[in-house]
């Protein structure tokens, strides 16, 4: 029998600290940055933007991690279909990236654990064909907004 390699489309979110690796299927778009309208909760909400006709809650991966952020010219919004416990309330949030987002391919082959431990935003760190990047926790994430928006 032959071998199937599976392979996963991905995107590289540029982001402050680095990039972000996520599969395609979890972002639903990415947009040009608005300034966020302002709403209560922690640090990491930034506010809430417009998407598509409903209000989307907008967050920094970077402050969630325990990271400096800031906004940028090349600043954009990825909005992130969302999977955990409360995605009925919030189907999607959105995380502020720095740049337009790269596809790439993940193969088993291609992707290994990185060295460096991960931060509490972070399921992992890994290195795919060398390069650094930083699987975020999409349900730690979803869980710093879901009862506070």
């Amino acid at each position: 029998m032959s071998e199937v390699l599976e392979i996963i489309s991905s995107f590289y979110l540029p982001i402050c600290a680095g990039k972000l690796l996520l599969p395609n299927v979890s972002v639903a778009e990415v947009v040009e940055y608005q300034k966020p309208e302002t709403a209560e909760g922690p640090e990491t909400l930034l506010g809430m933007v417009r998407w598509r006709g409903i209000q989307v809650p907008l967050i920094s991966f970077e402050l969630a991690n325990g990271q400096s952020f800031s906004i940028s010219k090349t600043s954009r919004i990825a909005v992130i279909n969302s999977v955990g416990e409360h995605s009925e309330r919030h189907p999607f949030f959105s995380i502020v990236t720095q740049g337009i987002p790269r596809l790439v391919k993940i193969t088993e082959d291609s992707i290994e654990p990185s060295d460096e431990k991960p931060g509490p935003a972070e399921a992992a760190k890994v290195r795919i064909d060398g390069e650094e990047a930083s699987i975020p926790d999409l349900a730690y994430l979803e869980s710093l907004i879901s009862d506070r928006v």
